[in-house]
């Protein structure tokens, strides 16, 4: 998605928005529809890698609509997915706790009406029965997951774009004012914070104890996740193919290699432990989404990845090579995600959500609707994100 200006949430707004926290998935539900796994950030795991495998699961097309919650405004990520609850926001603000099994609305927050400038525009996250959110006026805060209640709330005087990630009991993020900072996820006291050449628009990944952090003047981090230490920087500016991007996309950590894309459309592949620079690919468009990796059966390692051009590549992850390439019909505006052997990607051009199969770049999906982040799932169901709307998929075979 594409940068945007930035905004001052009220104090009541904030502590409003607290109250996207969690409820339990209800005691009631039949086995054969309880979730199988939970999709509790932006990019599913750590890693921030947007894969699914399949694993057994059926959960490739055909697919239904079965279901549609209004949210009333852009849902510019998807929800945090757990326990069998999804937590939606919309960039005003407003939110509700989604029972999935039955759609129940399990409570609504209403800050505003749905227009005028956005308050939010990162993923909530999930983690041990709390449930974070980080606001572009520089406030991030906790919820208990149980019961909406406040549990902290912290200033971090910055505009945050950078969705936050919770690892054991310390929460990362980035800041526009250039700084990766850890905090307690306890009570939101500081542990640790690094200071970058430039802005931290995208969201740091974590692996193997580090976390990777890029930077919007083209330089991508590996911190030692307990100190901070930095333990080595590239500047992808200085190495070929050159150029002046920035970093909007977010890390992904898979095959030894941390991959991102900058803003003019060239994703690199980094050693994961020295930074050297493996490959790199022009996409030939501005590219502001997060690539997906994924070990999909039938392919070698893979990236994929959209560009403001309309393309769509699927990417050997060794190499840089393209596999193959789809004519998407508009521009690419967000994250695609790859759930068993499908990949999704949707353009607001078209107003359409795609499916293509990860094997051969073929589509075998398609709905009239369109997100930053077309799906996530619980291992049993997709849940596509729609600009303003939440819609339940199911497999036809069931």
């Amino acid at each position: 998605m594409q940068p945007i200006a930035p905004v001052r949430a009220t104090l009541a707004v904030l502590l409003a928005a607290l109250l996207i926290g969690g409820c339990g998935s209800g005691s009631g539900e039949a086995n054969s529809s309880k979730p199988l796994v939970d999709w509790p950030l932006f990019g599913r795991v750590p890693e921030r890698t947007h894969y699914l495998p399949d694993e057994g699961r059926d959960l490739d097309p055909p697919l239904r609509q079965a279901w549609s919650v209004d949210t009333h405004g852009l849902i510019e990520f998807p929800p945090a997915v757990a326990n069998g609850v999804a937590y939606l926001i919309n960039k005003f603000g407003n939110g509700k706790a989604v029972r999935l099994s039955d759609r129940k609305v399990l409570w609504e927050v209403r800050l505003h009406k749905n227009h005028g400038k956005p308050i939010d525009v990162t993923a909530p996250v999930y983690h041990q029965g709390r449930v974070y959110g980080a606001f572009l006026g520089g406030t991030i805060s906790a919820g208990d997951a149980e019961t909406g209640k406040l549990v902290w709330k912290r200033e971090l005087h910055a505009h945050l774009e950078s969705s936050p990630l919770t690892i054991g009991e310390t929460l990362y993020i980035g800041t526009d004012t250039t700084d990766v900072v850890a905090l307690r996820t306890s009570d939101g006291g500081t542990r640790w914070r690094f200071n970058s050449p430039a802005a931290i628009k995208a969201s740091p990944s974590f692996h193997d104890g580090r976390l990777f952090v890029a930077d919007y003047e083209g330089s991508m981090f590996a911190l030692d996740a307990a100190s901070g230490k930095p333990l080595w920087r590239t500047n992808t500016t200085t190495a070929p193919p050159y150029g002046s991007g920035g970093f909007f996309s977010s890390p992904a950590i898979g095959f030894g290699r941390v991959y991102a894309a900058r803003d003019d459309g060239v994703v690199f592949a980094l050693d994961e432990k020295t930074g050297k620079v493996d490959w790199s690919f022009d996409t030939g468009g501005p590219v502001y989404g997060s690539p997906a990796v994924a070990g999909v059966p039938g392919t070698p390692p893979s990236v994929y990845i959209g560009a403001e051009n309309g393309r769509f590549f699927a990417l050997d992850a060794r190499t840089g090579k393209p596999r193959w390439r789809y004519e998407v019909g508009g521009p690419v505006p967000g994250t695609a995600v790859v759930i068993g052997h499908t990949v999704y990607t949707s353009s607001f051009k078209t107003i359409e959500t795609v499916g293509l199969d990860a094997r051969t770049g073929k589509k075998t999906f398609q709905i009239h609707q369109a997100g930053y982040t077309p799906v996530v799932s619980d291992g049993r169901r997709l849940f596509l994100i729609g600009y303003f709307s939440l819609i339940g998929l199911e497999p036809t075979g069931r």
